[in-house]
């Protein structure tokens, strides 16, 4: 057997039981019945351990936003018949928090947000993953991310170099639109990165000087289905990048993001001098 044959035999073996190419001779080769049958159970039994696989991780799920509006047996047989042969476990976990969002709440999730899932790769389906590790939300609830050279180099610092926006805006998950944000026109603008949350401030706010006219700066919004579909990501952290972007963005644009303080900071700088004796 050569090396081609060993390597098709053993990608097929767990497909349609083929455990080596022999079996092509007269004497060894079963009944044709037999091996359809063979062939057909093993497909099934690997796509209930996927079904199962999925269940289990969508049961874990605490997903926010619940209504009382049940879910439909259409849709439910649409995700079943995609989501049964999804075995990497990476994206396991994405089926999982898709059907964890729309039993919760049944507008979440459409139809075609499950068929552009079903039609990505599993590397497209992890790039997706990493890639909304650089998505800013606004007060909307919107994902965005910012179209500027220090995004691009954050991302490639962050995921070896790889930058997906163009792929992701051509297979309908990014806006193919650039929006250019003119802050004097978005005045109480608020964007967050994850739990951190940042207002706008405009120069004349903090006594600054515009030169070359009106500041600007672009950002490129999810489409419906790559924000239905972040929703049930769960995406790695970066503050050093948000941290890094905003500051180049006020450096370079005079585009000021303040970071909000959380309640807890509130109180505690509302206690800490109460608690300093008075001299």
């Amino acid at each position: 057997m050569t090396h081609y044959q060993q390597k098709l035999a053993t990608a097929l073996e767990p497909i349609i039981g083929i455990q080596s190419l022999a079996m092509n001779h007269p004497t060894e080769r079963p009944m044709l019945e037999e091996r359809a049958r063979l062939r057909i159970e093993l497909r099934d039994l690997e796509r209930q351990k996927n079904i199962e696989r999925i269940v289990a991780l969508a049961a874990a799920e605490i997903p926010d936003g619940m209504t009382e509006n049940p879910a439909t047996r259409d849709w439910l047989n649409q995700f079943f018949d995609y989501a049964q042969d999804v075995s990497d476990k990476t994206t396991q976990q994405l089926w999982a928090r898709l059907l964890a969002l729309y039993i919760a709440n049944p507008d979440a999730v459409l139809k075609r947000s499950l068929i552009a899932l079903h039609q990505m790769d599993v590397w497209e389906a992890k790039a997706f993953i990493e890639y909304c590790s650089f998505a800013f939300i606004l007060d909307s609830g919107w994902r965005f991310v910012f179209e500027e050279a220090i995004t691009r180099r954050e991302m490639w610092g962050y995921v070896q170099g790889q930058d997906y926006t163009q792929h992701f805006i051509n297979i309908g998950l990014l806006s193919p639109e650039l929006v250019n944000m003119r802050p004097r026109a978005t005045r109480g603008m608020k964007i967050s990165y994850f739990a951190k949350e940042y207002d706008l401030i405009l120069p004349d706010e903090t006594g600054a000087k515009v030169e070359g006219g009106e500041i600007c700066f672009g950002y490129r919004k999810f489409t419906n289905t790559g924000q239905q579909l972040a929703k049930a990501v769960k995406a790695r952290i970066y503050y050093g990048y948000a941290r890094n972007l905003i500051r180049t963005l006020d450096a370079q644009r005079n585009v000021q993001f303040k970071l909000r303080e959380t309640e807890e900071e509130v109180f505690l700088k509302q206690l800490i001098p109460s608690l300093i004796p008075a001299i």
